[in-house]
Order: structure tokens, then C-alpha cells, then sequence
């Protein structure tokens, strides 16, 4: 499931684009939380520099400079992220439960895209209500999935069309090449009908990185190795699991805040691991973009039996070698380490193991 979620739970872009020159004023209202003597940083999301940053002193937070273009920054709090746009004018935060951004034109187009956004939230929010209750299918739950994700891409290729020049436009074109997974090639045809400039955004370079690296490792290729480290801090290697004793493997990449990933590890991959263990499929976890004692308490909550390697919840090479993008993903290889799927989950994934079990034993 490829979700875009705005608020604070997803950064935007931090990203240039054309705009006229001027001051700015964020004004933050922190209405029931308490955040009074905590840091709070202004940061370019594109490029990580730290823009400014300030305390927060009875509930409220203004931070003021001047702007030579618009670009779409992220504001950090005690950990807690909002995404806006910074441009001239007076910029609004109303930081409650709903957060509001509002007050200049970016800013203010930017909250309507939130409450697109919003909508189809609780759209799939919906879905797992009516899987919960079994008062859908699983091939219907997929199917509502899939039309949300096309609604998704359409909301962000609508605004990107429409901001084409400024960093609203920038940042919804990122988004809209990234959850419609693009190949390589579709990806350079989308950049050529697109600004020259928005080739030099990390971001999108990042996307285009990723491209290359899902056709190098698409089904049918062999698996690239991952060097990590177990629970216990000694080295690990992708490597010295594939094709143990002849068995396939299914590599899960997750991490502990994942609810996605928990629900695929207590559903589908702890079936299919009471289903094969000990004949002829293991699991390995892969922890990613996680602290480490994090990863160690959920393995523990979860009650997770086999084997999970960890990265540094500061590195992100073990998905950008396999160019995923959200997590959970999952892969299966063969005993000899081709990849045999990935990219599937639920009920999907199930069947696909079932159907590659039963070709092995035959």
C-alpha cells in the first residue's frame, strides 16, 4: 500500500522555485501541546541545511528572515515534523491536532491539498476497518487500494500541473514520480515534459537512482548483498542466509514503527513461517530506518522467530540498493538467489509463496 500522508507524520520537499523576493513571518500556535523550552528547526528538506531555529516560549514559536525564492521546508519540534512552504508573507501554523497551515498563497494551496490527501487516509483506513470485520474480501480490499493510489497520483500530478513554477509544483512532481513507480524509462520521459531545473533536486535524483536500482534487482535478477549487523552487534550478511540448506527465502524490510510492517509480520509472514519452517523456507528480517533498541523491543513484542539483521537508523543503503521506497516490502529468493517476487503483501503474498513452494517441491 503506497500512502502519502501529509501532516506531520510525512515531510515534504525542500525545494527551490521561482518567486519573488521578501520577508517571511511564521507564527506557530502549539494550542494543547507542550513544547515550552524545546528547540524547534527550520530546515531545507532537499538539501538538510538549517535554515534558523528558536526555542518555544509559552506555546508559541516565530521564526522571521528574508527569502529570495519560495522553497518548501520542514519544521521540527521535539521530533515532531509540519511541512510547509516558505514565502513571502505572514505564514499561520495552528499546531493542534489537526494542524493548519495557512496565510500566503502556497501555504494556503497546500492546505487543500492536505484535505485531499486527508480523505483518502481515511479511505484506507476504511479498508482495513472492512478487512477487520470481514465484511470485505481480500481481492476487494486490494482493489479499493489500488483505486486510492490512482486517486493519490491524480491529486499530485493535478497539482504539480497546476505549480509547475513554484515549490508546491516541485514537490507534488517528486511525490507523483515516486508512488507511481516508474521504470527508468518512463521516469525520463515524465523529466522531459517537466522544468529543466527539477533534474538538480536530490530528491529527484534520488528517484531516479532508485529506478535503475528496482531494474537491477527485479524479479528474475539475482539478490544484491547487504552487509548489517545482528541484534548483537556482530556483522551480518544477506549472503550467509540465501540458499541455506536449500532453502528460499523471504527477506521482509521493516521497522518497529511500521504499523504496516507489524501487522505483515504477526499476519501473513508469521503464517507462512508456521506453514514452512523446517521445510524449506526461511525468513530473514531486514530492520531499516530504525534505532536499534527500537528494533530489539519489537522483535520482543512481536514475538518475531527468525532471524533479523539491523542497519544504522542512519543509513538508508540497504533499501537503495533494492530502490524501495516504503516499507514493508517484501522479497522471495530461490535457493540460488534469484529474486522469484517482491513488492507483494497479504493475502497477494500468500498465495505467491504457496505457488512458488509448491513449484519447488515438484
Amino acid at each position: 500500500m503506497k500512502k502519502l500522508l501529509l501532516a506531520i507524520a510525512v515531510a515534504a520537499m525542500g525545494m527551490m522555485a521561482s518567486c519573488s523576493q521578501g520577508s517571511y513571518k511564521i507564527n506557530v500556535n502549539f494550542g494543547d501541546h507542550i513544547f515550552d523550552g524545546k528547540k524547534a528547526y527550520l530546515t531545507n528538506y532537499d538539501t538538510g541545511d538549517t535554515i534558523d531555529s528558536t526555542t518555544v516560549s509559552e506555546k508559541h514559536l516565530l521564526l522571521k528572515g528574508d527569502v529570495d525564492s519560495s522553497f518548501f521546508a520542514r519544521l521540527v519540534v521535539d521530533g515532531n515534523r509540519l511541512e510547509l512552504v516558505v514565502e513571502p508573507g505572514e505564514i499561520n501554523v495552528e499546531w493542534n491536532e489537526k494542524i493548519v497551515t495557512r496565510g500566503t498563497p502556497l501555504n494556503d494551496k497546500l492546505n487543500m491539498l492536505n484535505a485531499e490527501l486527508e480523505k483518502l487516509e481515511q479511505g484506507w483506513e476504511q479498508i482495513d476497518t472492512d478487512l477487520n470485520n470481514q465484511s470485505i474480501t481480500q481481492d476487494e480490499a486490494e482493489a479499493r487500494n489500488k483505486q486510492l493510489e490512482k486517486q493519490q497520483t491524480d491529486i499530485l500530478f493535478k497539482c504539480y500541473k497546476e505549480n509547475k513554477d513554484n515549490a508546491l509544483g516541485v514537490w507534488a512532481f517528486t511525490n507523483y514520480v515516486i508512488y507511481s513507480s516508474f521504470t527508468t524509462s518512463e521516469l525520463e520521459k515524465q523529466l522531459s515534459a517537466a522544468p529543466a531545473g527539477y533534474r538538480s533536486y536530490k530528491r529527484i535524483k534520488k528517484a531516479v537512482s532508485d529506478a535503475a536500482a528496482v531494474e537491477n534487482t527485479a524479479v528474475g535478477k539475482n539478490y544484491v548483498d547487504i552487509k548489517m549487523t545482528t541484534p548483537d552487534g556482530k556483522v551480518d550478511k544477506l549472503s550467509d542466509h540465501v540458499g541455506k540448506d536449500g532453502a528460499y527465502t523471504l527477506v521482509d524490510f521493516w521497522a518497529s514503527w511500521c504499523g504496516p510492517c507489524r501487522k505483515e509480520i504477526q499476519g501473513s509472514l508469521m503464517q507462512l513461517h508456521e506453514k514452512y519452517a523446517g521445510k524449506g523456507l526461511q525468513i530473514v528480517g531486514v530492520a531499516v530506518w530504525d534505532k536499534p533498541q527500537d528494533t530489539k523491543a519489537a522483535i520482543a513484542e512481536l514475538s518475531i522467530p527468525w532471524h533479523v539483521m539491523m542497519a544504522s537508523q542512519y543509513t538508508t543503503e540497504p533499501t537503495d540498493l533494492y530502490g524501495i521506497a516504503g516499507i514493508p516490502h517484501i522479497m522471495l529468493l530461490d535457493d540460488k538467489g534469484k529474486i522469484l517476487l517482491r513488492g507483494l503483501n497479504g493475502k497477494e503474498l500468500i498465495d505467491a509463496v504457496d505457488n512458488a513452494m509448491s513449484q519447488k517441491s515438484d
